[in-house]
């Protein structure tokens, strides 16, 4: 019996050349199919967003998870439908409304051709405006050109979106699906010494995107909340619509509520509104008004506040680190700076204790500092002292005079005796 063949162990030296070459190798391919990554992330928030509601039906109404996944996407298809089944139903007056100021626009550019076709005599000077016409009719076809042409782009931009939001769904479609497959393999990919800090850190990561994204949710529920409610209130059609675009577009930071308004604009333009005293045009800069304060109540309280509570950063935090995500990434960039730092904020503090030797998952000792008091209590206890302060200023008031008396009582027994 021949003794087996001794394992041959890498030095350190073959080892740092692999991990080497793999990263090079992982860089040249990230960087080649990089148009891929932004969808694989929105595909990974769309199965964080689902993943809670399948567990849901898997666990409680006892459905494989395929079968719950398949239902889930079903769903969500069906509410994209009704979604933009009332813009689809408006998009022909909006269209007959464009091609009529199309015609109008066509017919004023005549006239003013034929105006300044003709020599003007001002104070006795001939003024020749020929030149000025061709310029105009040279700056409207450049005009016309660039128009078809970003037409053009625009249909381009839609196959392509089109597109990618197949990839997204099917990505994001087997993600949910298989999450606990994935996740099992993930965790068997640490070392055997380090799985467990691997799986508590796993977990806490997840628990920052669950609260990301549940904060995410509240702010566009917020959003179409606020958008039906002021619509509804000015006469706008299809505000309840409307809102809800206005809610599922919060997802896209900087653009989405641009991209809310343009819609709602359109039908306040060409619809108008359904009781106001007001034209077209006014009532359409009277909604730009109402989405300009909807967005700034957005900005400056919302974004700051609910993104920053659901992942326990300071507004000031948030802000800065959108900026820094938009400079960095773009509107991506932008929508997952928020967690990026969070989740940072988590592996730093798991490095940071390591290094001193310390337990990363310890649980922070909780000061017990005592409640503030309420307003009532405020209230209450400031009234309770004003009463106990005028009751002693009674009582000193009434000893000094009945002493007084006494005082009288005294010397006058005394001029007696």
């Amino acid at each position: 019996m021949t003794d087996p063949e001794p394992v041959h162990r890498w030095s350190a030296t073959t080892k740092r050349t692999v991990v080497l070459v793999v990263l090079v190798l992982c860089a040249l391919v990230l960087y080649r199919f990089r148009e891929v990554i932004p969808p694989l992330i929105i595909a990974l928030l769309v199965a964080f967003v689902l993943n809670p509601v399948v567990d849901f039906l898997a666990a409680r109404v006892r459905l494989a998870r395929g079968l719950a996944t398949a239902v889930v996407f079903f769903v969500l298809f069906l509410v994209g439908l009704g979604a933009m089944a009332a813009p689809v139903t408006a998009f022909p007056s909006i269209q007959r409304a464009v091609r009529a100021i199309q015609f109008d626009l066509t017919s004023i550019i005549t006239e003013i051709g034929v105006f300044l076709g003709q020599p003007v005599q001002i104070w006795g000077y001939s003024l020749d405006l020929s030149n000025v016409y061709q310029e105009l009719n040279a700056a409207l076809s450049r005009f016309v050109t660039s128009v078809a042409q970003g037409t053009l782009n625009f249909a381009l931009t839609i196959a392509s979106g089109a597109f990618w939001l197949i990839f997204i769904l099917i990505a994001s479609f087997y993600l949910v699906k298989d999450a606990d497959r994935i996740v099992e393999q993930l965790d068997r990919l640490a070392p055997p010494g380090y799985r467990d800090d691997f799986v508590r850190l796993r977990r806490q990561i997840t628990v920052v995107w669950h609260a990301f994204l549940r904060g995410q949710l509240l702010l566009g529920l917020t959003i179409a909340v606020m958008i039906t409610i002021a619509g509804t209130a000015v006469g706008l059609p299809y505000a309840a619509v409307l809102g809800l675009f206005a809610g599922m577009v919060e997802f896209v930071p900087n653009l989405g509520p641009f991209l809310a308004a343009i819609p709602a604009v359109l039908m306040a333009l060409f619809q108008g509104s359904s009781f106001l005293p007001l034209s077209n045009f006014w009532f359409a800069v009277l909604v730009v008004g109402l989405y300009i304060i909807v967005q700034q109540i957005e900005g400056n309280l919302l974004v700051p506040r609910i993104l920053g509570h659901s992942l326990n950063l300071h507004p000031l935090v948030v802000l800065i680190a959108i900026i820094v995500g938009g400079i960095l990434a773009g509107i991506l960039g932008m929508l997952v700076a928020a967690p990026v730092l969070a989740t940072l904020r988590v592996v730093g503090r798991y490095v940071f204790y390591r290094l001193y030797d310390r337990d990363p998952f310890a649980e922070p000792a909780e000061e017990t500092a005592p409640p503030k008091p309420g307003l009532l209590q405020r209230v209450g206890k400031a009234a309770l002292c004003r009463l106990r302060k005028k009751i002693n200023r009674k009582a000193n008031e009434t000893g000094s005079t009945g002493g007084g008396k006494e005082q009288g009582h005294s010397s006058g027994a005394s001029r007696v005796s």
